[in-house]
């Protein structure tokens, strides 16, 4: 017996905070902003050669040189997009608002963007996925993304929160860039897959 509106099992944290799961996670994603990354290089390459055209490179490298999340959302993980939502989002409703609102209008219209993605691409090739997963339609956890997107709105209100902390700043120069990337990523992994 299902309850009304349940198409998923339970989310259980050690499952999630699993070294293997983590890992995954991680690889998914490095291989996601390579794959990007490459896409991009060979589409700005091919703009340049035809029009004369420098096209602005979209992923800075995010999983293996940001320096906080920030870093990572604002500067480094797909730019083009994060140029996009400033403009057409954040901007708009700064206009109007606090930093803090506008931001969390950014991550709410990045959830909701995704969401559309993966309801859009499993609507069109529903039967190919069903096939190949063995999963039906109904399996799908509609507003995971956005919940991922919310999470990491929390862990940037951390971060400026934590950032005038005199502890906070020397602890982060103290560790190496290596570690520092490493903890930033960790700060949104786990929940990658919800």
């Amino acid at each position: 017996k299902t309850v009304a509106g349940e198409y998923h099992e339970y989310i259980i944290i050690s499952e999630y905070l699993h070294p293997g799961h983590l890992g995954n996670c991680f690889l998914i994603a490095l291989l996601f902003q390579q794959a990007l990354g490459l896409g991009d290089a060979i589409f700005g390459n091919i703009v340049q050669i035809l029009f004369g055209y420098k096209v602005v490179q979209g992923m800075r490298n995010p999983m293996l040189e940001a320096t906080s999340p920030s870093d990572f959302w604002g500067r480094r993980w797909n730019v083009l997009v994060h140029s996009v939502m400033k403009r057409g989002v954040y901007k708009p409703i700064r206009k109007y608002s606090s930093s803090l609102l506008a931001s969390l209008g950014v991550f709410v219209a990045s959830g909701l963007f995704h969401e559309w993605l993966v309801y859009t691409v499993l609507l069109y090739n529903r039967t190919t996925i069903e096939t190949a997963t063995n999963k039906k339609m109904n399996d799908i956890l509609l507003g995971s993304n956005t919940a991922f997107f919310l999470w990491n709105f929390v862990v940037i209100v951390g971060e400026r929160i934590l950032a005038g902390s005199k502890f906070f700043r020397n602890l982060g120069s103290l560790m190496p860039r290596g570690l520092v990337t490493f903890m930033i990523i960790m700060t949104s992994l786990p929940c990658a897959h919800w």
